[in-house]
């Protein structure tokens, strides 16, 4: 039977003439309702990060009307209350949207303190109260920044049992950090937010992720675009010089298939199997960011793009830290 079902299937790849690429991601990535992965989270986000209460409200607003269903915000964004008012009024059935939000857990290099257990517990019911929702659908811890980190992932569990959040998560954990989870004998996070472009692929952290089944979301998706954090003091300067190669091979690759660098850099993660997160206060750029299904990258350009990692991780320059690598030993 084995013999038969391997014969088959060669048989059959040879009929279609389409074998199966290591760079696709096994979902339908079709379209937006079909692009979906394990938890009901669809592939393509709206971010809120360095958006004003104001500006989250008109722009969550605006990407709702579009056609996007996941929004992802962060109690350190401070904008969930604009994020909150446009979830409220989008009229949009809540079990047809997917909204994620960010415990900041505290830093002492910042002079912030370290969440405790209960304040962990606490923030998540501020969320709650700012996004104006009885639950939301993924909760993360937005960096191993605190020593206190294994009593606030213990909080999230205690959270997802409480019916508080479905689904919890991690962001920015590098390996040393999900192994104190499982040293420790908790659930291990189904998810895992991390840096993810085509000069910071996450090449030693993606075998990982798979080994324990932790679905991966990608934010800074497009830090490889010229236009990226322009602004004066969003930092996107500081990773000018790096950026140069992925610009030529992106530009070229993007011309050819006729569609924006930012749509190719999108679909380049989705087609990895990274759920990715779009941003835009712009309304025409919003809709345009979630049209990313008309098109597919060929495995000889994905190869071409993934050949451009450096391990740069450029998203948190403005800080001066990459927050995987922050070093804060556990509290004892």
């Amino acid at each position: 039977m084995l013999w038969l079902h391997f014969t088959l299937t060669m048989f059959l790849c040879h009929k279609l003439r389409k074998p199966i690429s290591r760079n696709l991601a096994t979902m339908d990535l079709s379209s937006a309702k079909t692009a979906v992965n394990s938890i009901g989270m669809p592939m393509v986000g709206f971010g809120t990060y360095q958006m004003s209460v104001q500006e989250a409200e008109t722009s969550v607003a605006e990407a709702l009307k579009v056609g996007f269903r996941h929004i992802d915000s962060a109690e350190g964004y401070n904008n969930e209350a604009g994020t909150g008012k446009a979830l409220k009024a989008c009229g949009i059935p809540r079990e047809e949207l997917f909204i994620s939000t960010k415990v900041f857990p505290g830093y002492k290099g910042w002079g912030a303190p370290d969440k405790s257990y209960e304040g962990t517990i606490a923030a998540c019911e501020k969320s709650l109260k700012e996004l104006q929702l009885d639950y939301v659908d993924l909760y993360m811890i937005h960096m191993p920044a605190a020593a206190s980190r294994l009593e606030q992932w213990k909080a999230l569990v205690e959270l997802k049992n409480r019916g508080l959040a479905k689904h919890i998560g991690v962001s920015n954990y590098d390996e040393r950090h999900l192994k104190e989870i499982k040293d420790a004998g908790l659930p291990t996070p189904q998810v895992n937010q991390l840096e993810f472009h085509p000069i910071c692929a996450q090449a030693k952290m993606i075998p990982l992720l798979k080994a324990d089944a932790i679905l991966p979301v990608a934010y800074s998706s497009l830090a490889t675009l010229s236009t990226w954090r322009t602004k004066e003091g969003q930092g996107g300067d500081v990773s000018a010089e790096k950026k140069k190669e992925a610009q030529t091979v992106q530009a070229e690759i993007a011309g050819r298939l006729n569609v924006p660098e930012g749509k190719l850099l999108l679909r380049w993660g989705m087609q990895r199997g990274w759920a990715v997160l779009t941003k835009s206060t712009t309304p025409s750029r919003i809709a345009s960011n979630l049209e990313l299904f008309g098109f597919e990258i060929s495995e000889e350009d994905m190869d071409k793009l993934n050949a451009l990692d450096q391990d740069a991780h450029v998203a948190w320059a403005q800080q001066g830290l990459n927050p995987q690598d922050v070093d804060v030993p556990l509290e004892q």
